[in-house]
């Protein structure tokens, strides 16, 4: 395992079998602790540089997710409902994940005198984005006294080493509040895209989250209906609570890993602890996306370069509107953080060869996961997950009932006769027609060099005749007996389809 991490530095086929072998392990519950201990050790032994390098070839296609998001918390308990929708209704025309803190949810609702899920599905009912379901409890959305739900936010302001709440007030709830609407316990998972469990109480932070057995129960539930799995924890010392929190996490089987820094970040080199907690999550996240809910500027910036997928932000009085992005002495309740955000990943991502994701990728992602059916993550193909956890997500949302199609995969099946197939794009649209319809021969070109080789390297390891077309559109048509663009971008669409004659999807 050290020499395919050490590896997977500068090659992105060393990249593909890191990934291929943690995910087969993941897939049979074999992810030991001594495994854990060992890829951390091996990524502790690594420069910064070196970090940043392997963090970054495990978020390009398909080791990772090679999309950086913004998922936007719009609510907090000052809010009256309408400030709450409306800021609902900006963020789903913005393109971005809603992430719903269902005590501020139940707090407005309280002020209006209507129940918590009725506040939930009033967002559903406005939005078409996914719903990412936070502070939520067995049962249901937590409830906590006001001098949590209007916190200022000192821990952030005074910066690290965090040393339990300045005001001692972490983690109290009201727990007959929550009692009293138990009854809408699977209801709002029911609405949810994804749902976060909080595990650091298991890394010694029982002051500030539920009990990992209250996790377990929303867990569980949260797989009973297909939804996105999510699990938090803090970086801590860098080492020992790094381990602690990834156990946990994996144990609970998550698609997401969320990272949280900032005054939860005690290690002495702070920013080489934030990478190396991004490079390893990298290595073993599930569902290839990589998060943070808190992390002060320097470490979003050194996450970003170290394989960061996702920052979660926040609208004025909402607490992850200072979690992400602010300093010391500038983090504090009243930012409004999704513009600070919004520049720093602009001005991180430059460079890289990763898409801030728009409402125009969330529509792509729908169309794309809406045609191939169940044949999406976590299904597998040559030992690889056909797609990650932004399809879990998307497939849980009104976005995904929406959106139009002109064919379905099995459409496409009725269809085959056994012709050799072109495909024009090398990602997960022609991984699962590969999979559905297992050709003899197969012809590949994508812009992308590497994601052409990666999906012939994938299909040929599953005994299919793939061939490499250099990006070379034309010489995949005059290969094949049919050929389909693997792409659900309009203009993408209209640009292949104006130079060569192939058969679109959509």
């Amino acid at each position: 395992m050290r020499e395919l991490i050490k590896d997977a530095i500068n090659d992105l086929n060393a990249a593909l079998e890191l990934r291929k072998l943690i995910i087969k392990k993941l897939n049979e519950n074999k992810i030991k602790e001594s495994n854990i201990i060992e890829i951390v050790d091996a990524v502790d032994d690594l420069s910064i540089e070196e970090i940043q390098k392997l963090g970054s070839n495990l978020r390009k296609f398909p080791m990772g997710c090679d999309l950086v998001e913004v998922v936007v918390g719009p609510c907090a308990s000052s809010l009256t409902l309408n400030q709450f929708v409306e800021n609902c209704i900006l963020t789903d025309y913005m393109g971005f994940t809603i992430h719903a803190c269902a005590y501020a949810l139940a707090d407005i609702g309280e002020k209006e005198g209507i129940p918590p899920l009725e506040v939930m599905k009033m967002v559903y009912e406005n939005v078409d984005v996914p719903l990412d379901l936070d502070h939520f409890g067995q049962y249901g959305a937590m409830r906590f006294p006001k001098e949590i739900t209007h916190c200022m936010g000192e821990c952030y302001y005074k910066g690290p080493p965090y040393k339990g709440c300045p005001r001692k007030r972490i983690h109290k709830r009201l727990i007959d509040k929550e009692k009293e609407y138990a009854h809408e316990f699977e209801d709002w998972i029911k609405l949810a895209s994804t749902v976060c469990i909080n595990v650091v109480e298991e890394q010694g932070g029982e002051e500030h989250a539920a009990p990992l057995e209250e996790m377990a129960v929303v867990a569980k539930t949260a797989k009973k209906y297909g939804k996105g799995l999510e699990g938090i924890f803090h970086v801590g010392d860098g080492y020992d609570d790094l381990i602690t929190g990834l156990k946990s996490c994996i144990d609970f089987d998550v698609d997401v890993l969320v990272v949280e820094g900032a005054p939860f970040n005690r290690a002495k080199d702070r920013l080489k602890a934030f990478a190396k907690a991004i490079g390893v999550s990298r290595i073993l996240v599930k569902g290839g996306v990589v998060a943070t809910n808190g992390a002060y500027e320097d470490e979003c910036r050194i996450g970003l370069r170290s394989g960061l997928n996702v920052i979660i932000s926040g609208f004025s009085g909402n607490h992850h509107g200072y979690m992400c992005g602010y300093s010391p002495g500038t983090a504090k309740r009243g930012n409004f953080g999704l513009p600070r955000v919004m520049r720093i990943i602009k001005e991180e991502i430059k460079n890289m060869d990763v898409t801030l994701v728009s409402r125009h990728d969330l529509i792509a992602i729908a169309r794309s996961s809406k045609f191939l059916g169940n044949v999406v993550y976590p299904e597998t193909l040559g030992g690889m997950f056909i797609g990650d956890a932004h399809w879990v997500a998307i497939k849980n949302s009104k976005l995904h009932d929406k959106v139009g199609i002109r064919k379905t995969l099995e459409d496409v099946e009725n269809e085959y006769n056994g012709e050799k197939l072109g495909f024009l794009g090398g990602r997960y649209i022609a991984w699962g027609i590969a999979k559905k319809l297992m050709p003899e021969e197969v012809y590949v070109s994508d812009a992308n060099k590497w994601v052409e080789e990666a999906t012939v390297k994938i299909l040929n390891e599953v005994g299919i005749n793939a061939y490499k077309c250099n990006g070379n559109d034309e010489e995949v048509v005059k290969n094949a007996d049919k050929t389909y663009i693997c792409s659900m971008i309009p203009e993408i669409i209209l640009k292949i389809k104006n130079k060569v004659e192939a058969e679109s999807l959509m």
